[in-house]
């Protein structure tokens, strides 16, 4: 029968092991890690330890060489830095913590010789990471209702999680009111009311949030203080915003204290 013979072909179908490429793909996975994938024939492999040893060298280890190319015309030489990863085995595909959002990321395979030169085997594509946190792009094409805002604050952790809109309304009035009540507005806040005249008032206060994450067992600083992490590595912190520039470096220390990364939000507020 013509269908028992289709599907006798699609059960003798396999994947084959190769394609005979001689490339290296990259992909990124979320703002901190990218993937690749990679083949590379068997006969470019013998002809660059050819020229190794035509050159009086021969090979000492495989690795990828992953770089940060951020708004760089990559030329092989000019990036901003990179790092090596040695590959062991028959391996054909890594996972690769870049570290760092909203960067462009470029892979080269290929053998580290004995005297210490990269011979390039195949170069990847470009790939960016994307954002962490909120886009800075204020628009009508992103508004929402203002219910749906508070629903998303309120399920987000602000004020408390499950508490409806008006509940939180009703807090944020409060608050207020027991900051006018008190004259202890805080130095974030902006206050004014005319002696004598109707009870018309305005308030405005600022807060900063600054949130982020690194690997769990690291040792992380905000301003020089350490600052505790949660189990998966990640932070917020919430600061009163006074006008003026506030500069808040964030540095990351991995816990055998080998690499170290510094983040440096500055913000600038300005009341009018």
């Amino acid at each position: 029968m013509p269908g028992q013979a289709l599907k006798r072909e699609r059960k003798q179908f396999r994947f084959p092991q190769g394609y005979g490429d001689n490339k290296i793909v990259l992909l990124a996975r979320d703002p901190w890690w990218v993937f690749t994938y990679w083949e590379i024939r068997k006969d470019r492999e013998e002809d660059i330890v050819r020229k190794m040893e035509s050159e009086g060298d021969s090979p000492a280890k495989s690795v990828l060489r992953v770089y940060d190319i951020t708004n760089i015309n990559f030329n092989g030489k000019n990036a901003h830095s990179f790092f090596d990863i040695e590959l062991k085995g028959l391996a054909n595909s890594w996972y690769v913590n870049v570290g760092s959002p909203d960067r462009s990321w470029i892979v080269d395979i290929g053998i580290i010789s004995k005297k210490g030169n990269f011979y390039l085997l195949a170069r990847s594509n470009v790939i960016k990471t994307p954002r962490f946190g909120m886009s800075d792009q204020l628009d009508a094409e992103w508004a929402v209702p203002e219910e749906d805002y508070w629903k998303m604050y309120s399920l987000s952790g602000g004020f408390g999680v499950g508490k409806g809109s008006l509940e939180m309304r009703e807090m944020i009035k409060k608050q207020l009111e027991e900051q006018i009540s008190s004259e202890r507005l805080s130095s974030g806040a902006s206050f004014y009311r005319k002696p004598g005249e109707r009870k018309f008032w305005l308030v405005v206060n600022c807060e900063l949030i600054v949130y982020g994450a690194t690997e769990p067992d690291a040792k992380l600083t905000v301003q020089g203080k350490e600052i505790k992490l949660r189990q998966d590595g990640t932070f917020t912190l919430r600061f009163a915003l006074p006008d003026g520039k506030q500069v808040i470096p964030v540095e990351a220390t991995s816990k055998d204290g080998i690499d170290r990364r510094r983040i440096t939000p500055i913000v600038t507020r300005k009341t009018d």
